[in-house]
């Protein structure tokens, strides 16, 4: 290519960057390239924060490259995320032929946008196949490179797993957790951990990693196993920002226990998911899967609470496993009060409250802290709405206000 040619396609480059770079079109470009991969791995779709991960990696990963598309040579700025998803596999005790796998996957992706982009060039651009031989050519060159170098990432993290101690009791947890381990003596001397006593489990998370997320999710852990009354919580490095954490205790933990926290959490940027306590191995497992539970909830929702407790949104995790029959039975009873006006949020909590606590006006107004006529009117209000009291159907009340609640309606119509 001539140098004139040179210009005039790094000229082109920058102005595809400047719109590429808008945050719409990186989220179509999101959706295209993730979604291919989701459904060319669909067994990464079970664990929300590797998907979570994926589209932190692609969201900057993209930014990185549309910001060196009009150099005149390739460079690679690989990203913190990227890394970060590599991590996240390695710790999750996944191979690296899955790691391998995601980049074919996003390979085919890119091309495919690519291909959308040059098929809408007008007679101004540059000529059609030096544009797609110039994308191409650099998608490869950052692809290839991110590749070599995530290779060393993942290694070295494997490596780091399989030192020692730590790699003893990662092995012990994972064999716990699949049910490959049975005894409770052995398994309690590896982890320093008393499997007999009742299990509390739950995991933390950060919404971004950085130099500090490892020390916050740690602190927080020993924070939670305070307030839960243990001595001390066991631990698991999950993925590159989130943390599987137990507390054992002689008895049952009080509910709620975690939530006095919430503003040590939202200091730290840090989430918490708990599970509900069981005794034993088979409540170390159970509570550790609801809490799991809880958190994918939570990523796949628009809110976002500091701690979610499965006890909480149990019946909303397992009716979500058919969200489309879901959607319609919100619609159908409880659509009437959908919508992002203040008052009717007010109205909303108020009658999700009110049939969470007996249907008793007193402990509804004594949970919201206002006056018993506040309730009653809301109530009122509700009902006029829905057009039926809300002790008929309450159960799918009750289920529809959780899902407004969490995911709501009109934000994805």
């Amino acid at each position: 290519m001539s140098s004139t040619g040179s210009r005039v396609i790094s000229a082109w480059a920058t102005g595809l960057a400047a719109q590429a770079s808008v945050p719409a079109a990186v989220e179509a470009f999101i959706d295209t390239v993730d979604g291919g991969i989701l459904r060319q791995i669909p067994e990464l779709n079970d664990d929300p924060m590797i998907v979570a991960d994926l589209h932190a990696s692609t969201h900057q990963h993209w930014l990185a490259f549309l910001s060196m598309l009009s150099q005149p040579e390739h460079q690679l700025r690989l990203p913190a995320q990227a890394e970060d998803l590599a991590r996240t596999l390695a710790r999750r005790g996944k191979e690296l032929p899955i790691l391998l796998k995601i980049y074919r996957a996003a390979h085919q992706g890119v091309f495919e946008y690519f291909t959308s982009v040059v098929d809408q060039l007008d007679e101004s651009a540059p000529p059609r196949d030096e544009v797609l031989k110039f994308l191409w050519r650099r998608a490869d060159l950052w692809i290839d490179d991110s590749i070599e170098q995530l290779i060393e990432v993942f290694y070295a993290e494997r490596e780091r797993l399989h030192d020692g101690a730590l790699a003893r009791r990662a092995t012990m947890i994972d064999a716990l957790l699949d049910g490959s381990v049975s005894d409770v003596d052995a398994a309690t001397e590896v982890l320093a951990h008393q499997l007999r006593q009742w299990q509390t489990g739950f995991v933390i998370w950060s919404d971004e990693a950085d130099t500090v997320t490892s020390d916050f999710l740690q602190a927080t852990a020993t924070d939670i196993s305070a307030a839960l009354r243990g001595s001390g919580p066991l631990t698991h490095v999950a993925g590159s920002r989130d943390l599987w954490c137990w507390v054992a205790t002689a008895e049952p933990p009080l509910e709620n226990a975690v939530t006095v926290l919430e503003p040590v959490l939202t200091s730290r940027g840090v989430h918490v998911a708990v599970g509900l306590s069981a005794r034993g191995l088979q409540g170390f497992r159970s509570s550790h899967t609801e809490a799991r539970a809880a958190q994918g909830l939570c990523l796949a929702a628009r809110r976002r609470p500091r701690v979610v407790a499965y006890r909480d949104v149990e019946m909303l995790s397992l009716a979500l496993e058919n969200e489309a029959l879901l959607r319609r039975m919100v619609e159908r009873e409880v659509g009437a009060l959908d919508g992002d006006d203040k008052n009717l949020a007010l109205v909303r909590e108020t009658a999700l409250t009110f049939l969470t606590n007996r249907m008793n006006v007193e402990a509804t107004a004594d949970k919201l802290f206002v006056h018993k006529n506040t309730v009653r009117y809301r109530l009122a209000r509700a009902e006029e709405l829905l057009g039926h009291p809300l002790t008929t159907r309450p159960a799918q009340v009750e289920l529809g206000l959780r899902y407004l609640e969490w995911f709501g309606l009109a934000a994805d119509q």
